[in-house]
């Protein structure tokens, strides 16, 4: 984007500014951060909880919500809001970001069937009818039960109000235990909870009953509501009339409309295969006209252009951006400030905010290392080095980037070599990715960030011997030369012995697929990575009419993604089998010869059976290049990050880079902090 169509698409910016008061409470603009997990509490309020919120308030955001918070036994929460313990931490949390002139709410939350009780027992739901992900047969509730959660969310209410936040939340959808009482699927009763919607929804109507007596008439309460985005399930139609019911009894200050469940997980945080706003356009847009009372909407809403566009359009009040504010703390105020193009993109990969929370317990970024460290790292805390050097990059992807850019916030003078024609490393590959073409927007935000911060971006120059790197005569090297894929037909459970024959058939790598080589015939496709390269190459060769037989050593497609199968992965199989495609899942090549392989599962390697093939591309991973590093091994300030160091994700790669500037300096230590999921930087 050129800078005059940026200052022009700033200046459009106007709904986005303007306040909105809900009950008594006023936010200064139209931008929110709605609840969701972070595994930086445990049960109570943390400093690395705090310290995340704060980042947000001082960048401008106008309402954040404290995680899902426990209110009964039978379900844990992030924040345990049934007992006093929790008033102190949440008071001091609420008052340091008041303070910042951002509002406070807390989201109180029954998970019913997806979630039990810390002490094993089963989960409490409408009926018995086992959620598809947790897998276990819940107790369908008593009426004393029902009773028993129902105070339990007045209590907490009780609680969040003299820590003295602005608001609570009732969590409503994503089959939860509301949702297993309002979707006819899963509710199977009888009595005054079943049959007509009037009846499905008494229990939500009942705690919204309770929580507003507990609270009094001025605080606010809102409540989350969600179509679920299966048969038998709540509907748009449901979620509407819920609305109405709870508006015209006065139990409803505002509504939080998502949208998905356990049983479409894939819409809950949609990855990039899901387009902007997707939320809004796929259900909530409609759901939201069909109330007077102040409306909230999330689900993949990366830019302000976009807030705006869905303000414009009357879908909603305000804009829940939370993976774009896990990436970007500051937009808001930078986008007020006239600093749009400094803003950090989100590539919504999931890899280490939902990923980082499946994977490692604690939600990451992979293009914001600073996240879950705000208390010591991030752009405004870096210290300019008392002595001025010559950091020299060498390689141009990723991981180079962003230590260049570290390198020169540091007030180093930065010179990065790149031996390609231009900058971008694999992300120049992703650009022809059917499905995640928006992660190469990292791309222009790191060219950007190069020219503002003065580094010098040499290409075409590839630096190949230790008199080469003299020449340029650095006082630091940074080694980021990257990664090329494997070419022996290795796999991983028989290393050191390529399929027999591999030698006399000409084997493609994935990066070549990618890149557009000639394909002839049913495909073998060779997948030892299990991770979004592996999906890349597979539907582009669907796309592209080929006949696929996928065989990796996984149980199933794309396994190495840190994300849940349900969230990720499967779309895009229920996408693949559209086509001409088999999936072998933990499963070997055995043998290879013209038109010819032979394959056959891990666990019966007798079972042999052989498949026409036209064509044979192995993904088998990737080496560094380690030429270079041999001629600069003896270089006393010498860091090798990223692929260089050993193939992994773009987590690593960024997160390395955003260390290299600290890595030169005095009373340096490995840092201690930094884990990262397995699989490929593409």
């Amino acid at each position: 984007m050129s800078v005059d169509i940026q200052d022009r698409a700033e200046q459009d910016l106007e709904l986005v500014w303007q306040p909105l008061t809900i009950r008594n409470v006023t936010l200064r603009n139209r931008i929110v951060r709605s609840a969701h997990g972070t595994g930086f509490a445990r049960g109570m309020v943390t400093d690395t909880l705090k310290q995340y919120h704060l980042a947000r308030a001082r960048g401008g955001v106008a309402l954040s919500f404290g995680e899902g918070g426990q209110v009964h036994w039978s379900s844990p929460g992030f924040l345990d809001l049934s007992s006093d313990a929790v008033i102190d931490g949440l008071a001091d949390l609420a008052s340091s970001v008041q303070a910042e002139g951002m509002k406070f709410f807390q989201q109180l939350m029954h998970g019913g069937p997806t979630l039990y009780a810390h002490d094993g027992s089963a989960p409490w739901a409408a009926s018995a009818v086992t959620d598809p992900v947790l897998g276990i047969v819940p107790h369908p509730m008593t009426k004393a039960m029902i009773d028993e959660v129902v105070a339990g969310f007045a209590a907490a209410a009780s609680r969040v109000q003299q820590a003295g936040l602005d608001g609570v939340e009732i969590h409503g959808g994503h089959s939860y235990l509301f949702s297993s009482f309002l979707a006819p699927g899963t509710n199977l009763r009888t009595d005054e909870y079943g049959g007509p919607l009037e009846n499905r929804m008494r229990i939500l109507v009942e705690a919204l009953q309770a929580v507003r007596a507990a609270v009094g008439p001025d605080f606010v309460v809102g409540v989350r509501l969600s179509p679920d985005g299966a048969d038998n399930l709540t509907t748009a139609d449901d979620v509407v009339a819920v609305m109405g019911r709870l508006e015209d009894a006065g139990l409803a200050d505002y509504f939080n409309v998502s949208y998905g469940s356990h049983y479409r997980r894939s819409k809950l945080i949609g990855i990039t295969r899901e387009p902007h706003n997707y939320m809004v356009e796929q259900a909530t847009g409609a759901i939201t006209r069909e109330t007077r009372l102040p409306t909230m909407v999330t689900g993949r809403i990366l830019t302000m252009q976009d807030a705006e566009r869905i303000l414009r359009n009357g879908e909603a009040d305000m804009i829940s951006m939370v993976r774009a504010l896990i990436a970007e703390p500051e937009i808001v105020s930078k986008t007020q400030q006239g600093r749009a193009a400094e803003i950090r993109p989100c590539i919504s990969c999931d890899q280490a905010c939902a990923g980082g929370l499946t994977s490692r317990g604690l939600m990451g970024c992979v293009v914001n290392p600073a996240c879950g460290h705000e208390a010591r790292r991030g752009d405004a805390l870096v210290q300019i080095s008392p002595r001025r050097r010559t950091v020299l990059v060498i390689g141009g992807g990723p991981a180079g980037m962003e230590a260049a850019r570290s390198c020169a916030l540091a007030g180093h003078r930065v010179v990065l070599h790149e031996q390609a024609d231009r900058l971008g490393g694999q992300l120049n590959l992703i650009r022809r990715s059917p499905s995640r073409a928006d992660v190469a927007e990292l791309l222009p935000y790191y060219e950007t960030e190069l020219a503002r911060l003065g580094v010098e971006v040499v290409l075409g120059s590839a630096l190949r011997t230790r008199a080469d790197v003299d020449a340029v005569g650095a006082d630091q090297v940074v080694l980021a030369t990257g990664a090329t894929p494997r070419r022996d037909g290795f796999q991983a459970w028989r290393p050191g012995a390529a399929p027999a024959g591999f030698d006399s058939v000409r084997v493609l790598t994935g990066w070549d697929v990618i890149e557009g080589a000639e394909i002839v015939g049913p495909v073998l496709l060779v997948d030892e990575i299990g991770h979004y390269e592996s999906i890349d190459v597979a539907d582009l060769l669907v796309r592209a009419g080929h006949a696929v037989h996928h065989v990796t050593r996984f149980s199933h497609l794309a396994a190495n993604i840190p994300v849940a199968y349900d969230y990720a992965a499967a779309p895009h199989a229920e996408e693949l089998f559209k086509g001409d495609y088999e999936l072998h899942t933990r499963s070997l090549v055995h043998a290879l010869e013209a038109g010819k392989a032979t394959i056959a599962p891990l666990a019966a390697p007798h079972r042999l059976r052989e498949l026409e093939i036209g064509t044979f591309v192995f993904m088998s991973g990737a080496v560094p290049d380690e030429e270079l590093y041999a001629e600069l091994e003896s270089v006393p300030e010498l860091y090798r990050i990223g692929d260089a160091l050993g193939p992994r994700t773009l987590e690593p790669a960024i997160t390395e880079g955003s260390l290299a500037a600290e890595r030169f300096e005095a009373g340096w230590g490995r840092a201690s902090w930094v884990r990262y999921s397995g699989g490929s930087s593409v």
